[in-house]
């Protein structure tokens, strides 16, 4: 019997790499269970990375005999009790599986990443956008990228070919119905598809986004305001000016992608309002809008004829872009002859590090390297379910990973607009700075204030950067210049 496309490329990336992981962590673990010591992973609640984590642990203590307690804690409240218990010194973990962007507030209390690790071909595996972007900070290498995370937009492939709506957009817009390549392209499309019935089906939603309190909805207004945010030759300029750390959020670039995020709500499902990722995932599955933005994950639960009721009728494409961007240091917008893309490393993924004073510190790295390696990663990233994004440049390079999802050719088509994007030389990193959890709650109610009619984009944001202005006072402004440059890839000094 011939063999499963995904299950024979899995088995060519395994290798002797994981056996040697088990081997070595097996031979750690007799030692450390003499001391009477397990692991402890901490990380979110939800099947998404929660659930791979501990599918992980289970497989890693049944391979090395280590006992693994995963704990798995709701989101609000996950970085407070990893938090408490750095300064306590009251909770032990030994693994944290934490967003990206948190790796600031903790790199004081975490281990270096183990030379063994760093020159390894795992590591060398992973896309260099998300290594050299995401694992470092202040120059030290603290964190393994586990999950690779930007946003995308999906379509419905049959309705963009169907003649009668391609007919019909073209007298309208004198254009074809194409994936959108610009912001203004993509909101003519969902305001055509808006209202449109469905043979047997629902009348469709032009688009679906995150708009809920609380959720996700920052990283779609700066998915949208990249593009404006971000001129050419001028890398670092999306959320600060690099030079004084004066706020970039209030600029007329923020409050045009605010102005148009809030208008999008007129083309999307009647329950919008409380969409986080997850239901704007669930609307595309389910057959009831036309497009979305997300992450990669909905290309996936798409494809998936298990769960999908538009399965083999779906495509994927870039972040849209824009004609023109905001130059901040001539006040002015710059006009391009044709449409410029800047993809966004949106929420930027999810990262594996360890406290420094975990007393299983080398077997806690171990596991890390058995929970990213590309063998398991691999059917991490083929399920929609996962939570675990592209992120290895053998997940982009294999599409018969995906060959139990998607129809032939329909991977490599979903791959290579990852691919375009990460490899994209205007990429544009998400922020990361110390007490980036107050410059994103701050952001969230401005966008809260003009979703309910209680501000217009510009008052709201003028007082976010009010807000953003004080957050980096307290901080120390020389300090947060030094660290935003380096987040975003500039010369600190």
């Amino acid at each position: 019997m011939t063999e499963l496309p995904r299950r024979r490329a899995i088995r060519m990336l395994c290798g002797g790499a994981v056996a040697g992981i088990l081997a070595l962590a097996a031979s750690r673990a007799g030692a450390s269970r003499r001391n009477a010591a397990g692991l402890r992973v901490v990380t979110r609640d939800t099947p998404a990375i929660g659930g791979p984590a501990a599918q992980h642990g289970r497989t890693f203590a049944s391979e090395t005999g280590l006992p693994v307690e995963v704990v798995r804690l709701p989101f609000d409240r996950l970085y407070d009790e990893i938090m408490i218990g750095f300064v306590s010194g009251r909770r032990r973990h030994d693994v944290l599986i934490i967003p990206s962007g948190w790796l600031a507030d903790f790199a004081p209390f975490l281990a270096p990443v183990p030379d063994r690790l760093l020159t390894g071909d795992a590591v060398a595996d992973i896309h260099p956008t998300y290594r050299d972007a995401l694992m470092r900070w202040d120059g030290r290498w603290l964190a393994m990228t586990i999950d690779g995370d930007l946003h995308i937009g999906a379509y419905r492939t049959d309705l963009f070919a169907d003649r009668g709506h391609r007919a019909a957009f073209e007298r309208r817009h004198g254009r074809p119905l194409a994936p959108p390549r610009t912001w203004a392209e993509y909101r003519d499309i969902a305001a055509f598809f808006h209202g449109r019935r469905q043979p047997g089906g629902p009348a469709l939603a032009g688009t679906a986004e995150a708009f809920a309190d609380g959720g996700q909805r920052i990283w779609f207004l700066a998915s949208r305001a990249a593009a404006y945010a971000t001129p050419p030759g001028r890398r670092g300029t999306m959320f600060f000016d690099p030079e004084g750390m004066a706020p970039s959020i209030d600029s007329p670039a923020w409050v045009r992608a605010l102005t148009e995020y809030h208008d999008t709500l007129a083309f999307t499902p009647p329950d919008a309002r409380q969409m986080d990722s997850y239901g704007v995932r669930t609307a595309f599955v389910d057959g009831r809008v036309a497009m979305n933005i997300d992450w990669t994950d909905t290309g996936v639960l798409a494809a998936d004829r298990s769960r999908s009721a538009v399965a083999g009728r779906t495509g994927s494409f870039m972040l849209p872009g824009s004609r023109d961007a905001w130059d901040p240091d001539r006040r002015t917008w710059r006009r391009f002859a044709a449409p410029r893309r800047v993809p966004f490393l949106a929420f930027g993924g999810w990262v594996a590090a360890v406290p420094a004073a975990s007393p299983v510190g080398d077997l806690a790295w171990d596991f890390i390297a058995w929970l990213s390696s590309p063998a398991q990663s691999a059917r991490d990233v083929a399920d929609g379910t996962s939570g675990i994004n592209v992120y290895r440049l053998s997940h982009l390079e294999n599409p018969g990973l995906w060959g139990d999802v998607f129809r032939q050719g329909d991977a490599s088509a979903y791959l290579q607009v990852i691919r375009d994007s990460l490899d994209h030389h205007m990429v544009a990193r998400d922020l990361r700075i110390p007490g980036v959890r107050a410059y994103q709650a701050a952001l969230d109610r401005g966008i809260g204030r003009v979703l309910a009619g209680g501000a217009t984009p510009a008052v709201a944001l003028a007082a976010v950067a009010v807000q953003w202005e004080l957050i980096t006072d307290r901080l120390g402004r020389s300090a947060q210049r030094r660290h935003y440059r380096a987040a975003m890839g500039l010369d600190p000094n």
